[in-house]
């Protein structure tokens, strides 16, 4: 619980001393795959992105109120410059708040904290291991569990998934794997990531747009993305949970940029 405090501090004096790009020189990160080039958006100031969840079952959609993602790049005076992802979107009973703190060029976890209804989660990731606490709230009484997990090498944050693919260098025919962070299974998982499409596709807010679609295999619930092919932004994202017959999307509201 101590090393989380200390982390928990670290990573708001970093939030604290925001300072501009143009003040240091480029730090990279570490690869989480090496010779992969991403594309990555630099947000110096907070930009607040909303996604309208709706969720589908047994063929019928209904609203699921809003996915809401703050993120911004944030830049300490030593180590690799990083970038902050928090959302807050619904759940049962409540309301999820999951912080991502990840090198910015790269796009490697270096921490995440969640905040739910049940538990609260917090991690810290190194070279080769998860370590960190899992906060259970129980009508019996609360728990705390300490977290090590194996990881074998850098990885990227679950919680970032649709970030992540629209950084890829997307073209026809592009297919990789890359290793996510799921608590819930292990650690390490390698998922699949096929450009599957190339289309003009229309969204409720956006109108027809050029969009690469994209597929994830995501354990359990298999992800399809959908990315502006000029501007690299997340358009939709669908999660088909295939153990309770359902799905559900998130699609941007937000106007985009350029």
């Amino acid at each position: 619980m101590l090393k989380n405090m200390r982390l928990s501090a670290a990573l708001l004096a970093i939030s604290l001393s925001v300072i501009p790009v143009n003040a240091f020189a480029q730090v990279e990160g570490t690869p989480v795959v090496p010779g992969l080039a991403l594309r990555i958006y630099e947000a110096v100031q907070p930009d607040t992105i909303v996604f309208q969840r709706s969720v589908t079952r047994a063929g019928q959609d209904s609203s699921a109120g809003t996915r809401t993602v703050v993120m911004h790049a944030l830049f300490p005076a030593s180590g690799a410059h990083l970038l902050e992802v928090e959302q807050r979107f619904p759940a049962g009973g409540g309301e999820i708040v999951d912080t991502a703190i990840d090198e910015l060029h790269t796009l490697r976890a270096v921490a995440h904290r969640s905040h739910q209804p049940t538990r609260t989660m917090s991690f810290e990731f190194s070279a080769n291991a998860a370590e960190g606490t899992v906060a259970l709230k129980r009508p019996a009484g609360d728990s705390v569990v300490s977290v090590r997990q194996d990881l074998g090498g850098p990885i990227f944050d679950s919680n970032v998934i649709d970030l992540v693919v629209a950084a890829l260098p997307l073209r026809s025919g592009f297919t990789t794997e890359l290793p996510f962070f799921i608590y819930e299974r292990g650690g390490r998982v390698v998922m699949p990531v096929t450009v599957r499409d190339r289309a003009s596709i229309p969204f409720s807010k956006l109108g027809q747009r050029d969009a690469w679609v994209v597929s994830v295999g995501v354990p359990g619930a298999p992800a399809t993305v959908w990315v502006d092919a000029k501007t690299h932004a997340v358009l939709r994202v669908r999660y088909d949970i295939t153990a309770r017959n359902m799905s559900f999307t998130d699609e941007r509201v937000t106007p985009l940029r350029g």
